[in-house]
């Protein structure tokens, strides 16, 4: 258990630190590129998402989940990586033209084939990846995550300037992959496996076909929703959706980046293990929501100066977008738990028939909201998210692991009345101050610190398990922090 909390608090560091410069990048490439031509890049990132999904077919998670992993069987994983990988980057390539026309955006045709260069190195990149995850190497994982992101970042923004427009983005992805790949190769040199061999095939292969066909079925969803979203309303409407969700989702991929990233490996060692999973899986549930519930709160509550703050003025239009996504998004109890232990259990066929249910429930509502206006497809969230956590949730409930729906509820109660607790004071602020437009810099730092202290005190007061968490990571820093400034006693 103290491997797996380790592993979460460092890959969730990881992901605060990436996540930062981030924030800090895109409130200043947002004052560079307008909405219209950020639109381009958000197309050529559904369907690059698309093309690493078809490649990898789970052989990532292959790695990561199998029981006795053999030289023999990571071979196999890599082989059937790298021949997807030569299959796809020519249809890559050859298809950028017909996309850019199909999809109304010219640009998106450059962009696609400098993107194919980050997208031909994944071959190397997934195994080593999946090797890091599944030794719980996340120390190293997360300096490989943020110089890359770095990297990214410096390029993305120097690039911006210099006028290059979408391409940026495009060009920033070049160097962060390769920097990535440098460092993968330099923290786990297994050059042993890089040698197509076909003798474990059908272990990797029967495993993938499931576990992979639902990564595309879930990636083939995104994609053909930013795809219908882009059919019916120009690009520059697709590039505030999707800043918007940026936004909304901020608290799921910055504390659920790092328990995502813990989740396959912690359950499939729980699962060889035979450990009590009902009892990891609550508990979680309840950490989690303890954790982006009331973040949440707090950008619905304070949507729009975090906006002008990140964003600038050009993107006003998606405050109400993030208010309602961001409200959809309280919903979705378990964000990346239920996946990860179906497939740690082996219930690859079952997570498969999830993710195709999901589908006919997402695409559906897409392309129907999609033709009333962007602020529809925004409040589709909420019948999405609704039905998609309760399919989800039943499945682990009737397939891996026995518990009620009142469990789940016991699980959530605490942290429902600490999100209350901790939106109460910035609702104050906010009304106080005559509305969230007019809430200024001061005002809004002001609702944070006041939410930050609601939030800690309430964990306190209803002994929420967090509260627990916080204070041993607390103990174990002052301990180490008293061990290096402990005089050492000389030798005699």
């Amino acid at each position: 258990m103290d491997k797996i909390r380790t592993a979460v608090i460092v890959a969730t560091a990881d992901k605060y630190v990436s996540t930062a410069i981030t924030l800090v990048t895109t409130a200043i490439v947002a004052r560079l590129i307008n909405p219209a031509e950020f639109g381009v890049t958000v197309l050529g990132a559904a369907v690059l998402l698309m093309a690493n999904t078809l490649r990898d077919v789970g052989s990532s998670a292959y790695i990561i989940q199998a029981k006795e992993l053999t030289l023999a069987k990571l071979r196999a994983a890599f082989t059937l990586n790298l021949f997807l990988t030569l299959a796809i980057l020519p249809c890559l390539v050859l298809s950028a033209p017909a996309l850019a026309r199909l999809l109304n955006s010219p640009g998106l045709d450059l962009y696609l084939k400098i993107c194919a260069v980050p997208f031909a190195v994944g071959a190397i990149v997934y195994p080593l990846h999946a090797l890091l995850a599944r030794d719980f190497a996340f120390g190293k994982l997360a300096v490989i995550n943020i110089a890359s992101t770095v990297f990214n970042s410096a390029v993305l923004i120097g690039t911006a300037i210099a006028g290059a427009s979408y391409l940026s983005f495009a060009y920033a992805q070049v160097v962060s992959a390769l920097v990535g790949t440098l460092l993968l190769l330099y923290f786990r040199p297994s050059f042993e496996i890089f040698r197509p061999s076909f003798s474990a095939w059908k272990d990797v292969l029967s495993f993938s076909l499931f576990s992979g066909g639902t990564g595309i079925v879930q990636r083939a969803t995104e994609v053909l929703s930013v795809m219908a979203v882009g059919n019916f309303m120009p690009p520059a409407m697709v590039g505030l959706l999707n800043r918007a969700s940026m936004i909304a989702q901020f608290p799921e991929r910055t504390v659920m980046a790092g328990v995502s990233a813990a989740a396959l490996p912690a359950f499939s060692e729980a699962a060889r293990e035979k450990s009590d999973l009902r009892k990891y899986y609550l508990a979680a549930v309840e950490r989690i929501s303890g954790l982006i519930w009331p973040c949440l709160g707090l950008i619905i509550v304070l949507a729009a100066p975090l906006i002008r703050l990140f964003l600038g003025n050009d993107w006003l239009e998606t405050i109400p977008l993030v208010q309602i996504i961001a409200g959809g998004l309280l919903l979705n109890f378990p964000p990346g738990l239920n996946y990860p232990i179906l497939i740690a259990q082996g219930a690859v066929r079952r997570a498969f028939l999830l993710a195709i249910l999901q589908a006919c429930i997402v695409l559906p509502t897409i392309v129907i909201s999609a033709q009333y206006g962007i602020h529809a497809v925004a409040w589709a969230t909420w019948p999405i998210v609704a039905i998609n956590v309760v399919l989800s949730t039943w499945f682990v409930q009737a397939y891996v692991i026995r518990f009620t729906w009142l469990d789940i509820g016991r699980a959530l109660s605490r942290s429902a009345v600490a999100t209350a607790a901790t939106v109460a004071g910035p609702l104050a602020i906010v009304h106080y101050s005559g509305g969230s437009a007019n809430v200024g810099l001061a005002e809004g730092l002001l609702a944070v610190g006041v939410a930050g202290v609601s939030w800690i005190a309430s964990l306190y007061l209803l002994k929420h398990p967090l509260h627990m968490e916080f204070a041993r990571i607390l103990r174990a820093i002052a301990r180490r922090i008293t061990g290096i400034l402990r005089p050492r006693g000389r030798r005699v």
